[in-house]
């Protein structure tokens, strides 16, 4: 059920989905001004939830970064147990950041600073 906002004409110009002093009207999503309306605010809310994931996936990418160096350097799990495609991402990602961060510090790293790993681990 969809409950609409009108204005002083009683033209609807929002509409709810939940019932309240404002949104008191129910109307029918087939309603072509209704149908508008929805059309606008799916299109705005699938915007903003894409960029809010978007977002959040670099994030995230970072904490399952560090959570794959925690346990190789507790030793939980070897680096080279990942699946080859795995390895291969983490890496260029640590070599990316490695470089960009030699490039703002002004420092020259340590190939295996850089990869966050010693060489036992691959051994």
């Amino acid at each position: 059920m969809l409950y609409a906002k009108v204005n002083d004409n009683g033209v609807v110009i929002d509409v709810a989905t939940s019932q309240s002093d404002d949104y008191s009207l129910l109307v029918a999503p087939n309603d072509p001004n209704v149908a508008e309306i929805l059309a606008t605010k799916f299109k705005a809310e699938s915007t903003q939830t894409q960029e809010i994931l978007t977002d959040s996936d670099s994030e995230m990418m970072r904490i399952l970064e560090d959570l794959v160096d925690l346990l190789t350097k507790k030793r939980l799990i070897q680096f080279t147990e990942l699946p080859p495609a795995a390895q291969k991402k983490l890496l260029s990602r640590k070599w990316v950041r490695g470089v960009h961060n030699k490039h703002e510090e002004g420092l020259i790293m340590e190939t295996d600073d850089i990869l966050g790993i010693d060489n036992d681990t691959l051994i």
